[in-house]
């Protein structure tokens, strides 16, 4: 069974457009994640069709559902807790199997946040004042690469800057820190007098 990689879990936590917040249809002060960009995150990280949920209903009455459940991933060694979910079945405009799924979302919901889906959004940085957007920290490392590449643009080619300017723009970390590698990579191979600087003032 494979682990969590530092590389699969900034892939997990990482950022969601504004248009996948909304505000909780209920409780107006409260902002949510829809739930099939979690859904999406989940099949591109692990696979669709590689996680499940082992779930059972506690218990039905006065049209209120609670469920708890278990979050599985088929392929990585990863042990999350048990969470419990609920939703009511019943009321205006509420169909019972409507009020089931609502209650598997919820568990859903707090199982990925073990996972960092969605973290700033449950750390209380998501929200409708801010226009559901987030303010996205670069990582330490990622500003380290960014100076020291900016102190190589004469040994870059165009495509390298460009490159890494728009993995900047994307908050693609990992492929900045690849294409830091294989800068690095590159340059160990060459000869001092490698002319970078006419490619670099081509780029600029």
């Amino acid at each position: 069974m494979s682990k969590i990689t530092p590389e699969i879990r900034e892939k997990l936590r990482a950022p969601f457009p504004p248009e996948a917040y909304s505000q909780h249809p209920t409780k107006k002060f409260l902002t949510t994640l829809k739930a099939m960009y979690s859904t999406e995150r989940m099949n591109d990280v692990f696979g669709i069709g590689r996680w499940t949920i082992d779930h059972e209903v506690v218990f039905h009455e006065n049209e209120y559902v609670l469920v708890k459940g278990k979050l599985r991933l088929l392929d990585f060694d990863c042990e999350i807790p048990e969470q419990y979910g609920g939703h009511a079945t019943g009321g205006k405009g509420t169909e019972p199997a409507d009020g089931y799924k609502s209650a598997i979302t919820d568990l859903l919901s707090k199982s990925f946040s073990y996972l960092e889906i969605g973290l700033e959004l449950f750390k209380g940085n998501i929200t409708q004042q801010n226009g559901f957007k987030q303010e996205v920290k670069t990582p330490f490392d990622i500003i380290e690469i960014k100076k020291e590449l900016t102190g190589k643009k004469d040994l870059m080619t165009k495509d390298e800057i460009d490159n890494f300017r728009n993995a900047l723009n994307a908050q693609n970390w990992q492929y900045c820190r690849e294409i830091a590698q294989n800068l690095q990579d590159r340059l160990s191979q060459e000869p001092p007098e490698y002319d970078g600087a006419e490619k670099y003032q081509e780029a600029s």
